[in-house]
């Protein structure tokens, strides 16, 4: 079907424009080269904006806070997709635009998406999402419940054989639906407007300062991903069923980011085993053995 689509475009052009058969193909084919190089963030984009727009019709007792460079108790940093504070508590949101099916777990390092007969693995988002949980949570240094929410594109099916205690693991459209039906103690105005005073201050002022904070998170990225030098952090999140802020503890590797580009490390297999490659492929190239 592609294929038809791509001889009739031609058609068009040498026929009705009057292109040159070989100019024609030439423009096909860059273009297909640089749509493929760029769709994966072009992708990702969209799904944030529409994620932003969806934070933005809960009205106007929350406060949306997006792409946080968050200040962990080691002095290092870790980047948040959005954080939404409202009475009901703080909600940190890591969004995956990810289609096909998803398999995983919470007790999974890593997790697996097939598109056909295409498998491709990617680290754990509870996992990912409970060290932004932490962060915040030392940032702040308040009793107050945060939930940790990861959602999906609308186009992934879920096949997930066990419910899920530390996340609320939802697609696009469940998003106003679960921040709605979540309860908890409400948090005090004061406590309100204290926080929302800590995470405002995070906010890059200009695109220099962000441009400064996200290289700064990039060059730590890469001496993580040094093999030799892999960390692991405790990391505590509340339960998806409980009002109180803290419950339970698991290990998990914070080196799954990419070091160059920022963007997630999937899991690949090549010609000599398994490999984490960046999901920016094959704009970037970044590799990185298991």
């Amino acid at each position: 079907m592609l294929v038809l689509g791509l001889l009739t475009y031609i058609m068009i052009l040498v026929i009705l424009v009057n292109v040159n058969l070989y100019v024609a193909l030439g423009f096909i084919f860059v273009t297909s080269v640089v749509a493929k190089a760029y769709l994966p963030q072009l992708k990702g984009y969209v799904g944030e904006q529409r994620i932003r727009k969806l934070l933005e019709s809960l009205g106007e007792e929350v406060k949306i806070y997006n792409d946080l460079y968050v200040p962990k108790k080691n002095g290092e940093m870790t980047q948040v997709d959005h954080v939404l504070l409202s009475p009901k508590g703080i909600f940190v949101i890591e969004t995956k635009n990810y289609t096909g099916w998803i398999f995983g777990s919470e007790s999974q390092k890593n997790w697996t998406q097939t598109i056909y007969k295409k498998r491709s693995r990617f680290y754990n988002p509870v996992m990912q999402n409970n060290t932004h949980v932490k962060a915040l949570q030392h940032y702040l240094n308040m009793d107050v419940p945060l939930h940790s929410i990861i959602v999906f594109s609308n186009a992934a099916t879920f096949k997930f054989k066990e419910p899920f205690q530390q996340a609320h693991v939802i697609q696009t459209k469940h998003l106003k639906r679960t921040i709605n039906q979540i309860t908890s103690q409400e948090i005090s105005s004061e406590q309100l407007s204290r926080i929302s005073q800590m995470l405002h201050a995070l906010v890059p002022k200009t695109k220099q300062q962000k441009k400064e904070i996200k290289k700064q998170h990039l060059e730590h990225v890469k001496e993580m991903a040094k093999p030799a030098k892999k960390r692991v952090s405790k990391v505590k999140v509340e339960p998806v069923t409980a009002g109180t802020v803290i419950a339970e503890s698991i290990s998990i590797a914070s080196d799954h980011t990419c070091p160059k580009c920022g963007s997630n490390l999937v899991m690949r297999n090549g010609k000599r085993g398994a490999f984490y490659g960046c999901q920016g492929f094959p704009k970037c190239r970044f590799t990185r053995d298991l």
